[in-house]
């Protein structure tokens, strides 16, 4: 189970990078991609039993694979699928699809890391795949605002890898678990660079312009997949600490009423689709509290 893990997370980014030496097959080779994704999220939910894996000790790479990780992994494998699809005849160059590939196999790993270094390390991926798939108009509106999503991702993930490097000098490791006895400074940074991250309540206030000016499968991608790379390791501190998980809680409610108001000011379409985001956010912090409770 533990070689079926590792080469489930490379398994994109092998093929992504295998699209660029046979461009006839990118659209199929991408789809395979998606749906082997969906396939091992499947293959959690027969599981249940978590499964841990941790790699070169306390300065390497720790991954935890349970149901809660599975329902965002299934989500991932549907969403890329359906952009897949959607663009499927819409004349995109391989590059597209191989930067969905590499995004898609970027947010998995987000998705399995449970220490904080190997996830600010997924998530720099995400920003930049990200950047990629914004600017890929090639106007330079588009690759300004690509640049502006990179500069406010980057900023964010500094206050955040400061709070992880405190949480280190208490613990000597970087796990999740080690928000328990750290700092509160550590906390209030690594929750600050998780709220930009998943633009959740006020630091998410400047993505609405950042779906605008992005293509509709751009948009779709990063409502429905990129920005939840912040919001499940939000839900799995939230689970480790007691004093978090409240706070984690009332975001969740607030982000019903913001959800559904916000859009009613918004003129375009796209503009909506990080406020639909934030309802969905609400109904999946409910479901990760249901799967938690599972004996």
């Amino acid at each position: 189970m533990n070689t079926l893990t590792l080469m489930w997370i490379a398994f994109p980014f092998l093929v992504g990078f295998v699209i660029y030496l046979f461009p006839k097959l990118d659209r199929s080779l991408a789809l395979c991609g998606a749906l082997v994704s969906g396939a091992y999220a499947v293959q959690l939910f027969v599981r249940q039993t978590p499964l841990t894996l941790r790699l070169l000790d306390h300065f390497g790479v720790s991954l935890v694979l349970d149901p809660l990780a599975g329902f965002f992994i299934l989500t991932n494998a549907l969403v890329t699928a359906a952009v897949i699809l959607y663009c499927w005849g819409g004349g995109k160059t391989t590059f597209f699809y191989a930067q969905t590939l590499i995004l898609h196999g970027s947010v998995n790993a987000a998705f399995a890391c449970s220490d904080f270094v190997s996830l600010y390390v997924a998530l720099e991926v995400i920003s930049i795949a990200t950047f990629l798939l914004i600017a890929y108009p090639r106007t330079d509106r588009s690759i300004w605002v690509g640049l502006r999503y990179l500069f406010v991702s980057n900023v964010a993930m500094l206050f955040y890898l400061v709070g992880a490097v405190l949480v280190y000098k208490v613990h000597h490791s970087f796990d999740f678990a080690g928000l328990r006895g750290a700092p509160p400074e550590a906390l209030a940074l690594i929750f600050l660079g998780l709220l930009v991250k998943g633009g959740i309540f006020v630091s998410g206030l400047w993505l609405p312009l950042t779906h605008s000016e992005s293509d509709s499968p751009v948009s779709a991608l990063m409502s429905g997949i990129v920005v939840k790379a912040g919001v499940l390791p939000l839900a799995r501190c939230a689970l480790f600490l007691e004093e978090v998980d409240p706070i984690v809680r009332f975001l969740a409610s607030e982000r019903h009423c913001w959800a559904c108001s916000m859009p009613c000011l918004r003129k375009m379409p796209n503009e909506c689709s990080p406020f639909t985001r934030f309802r969905s956010w609400g109904l999946s912090w409910r479901l990760q509290k249901l799967v938690a409770s599972m004996p």
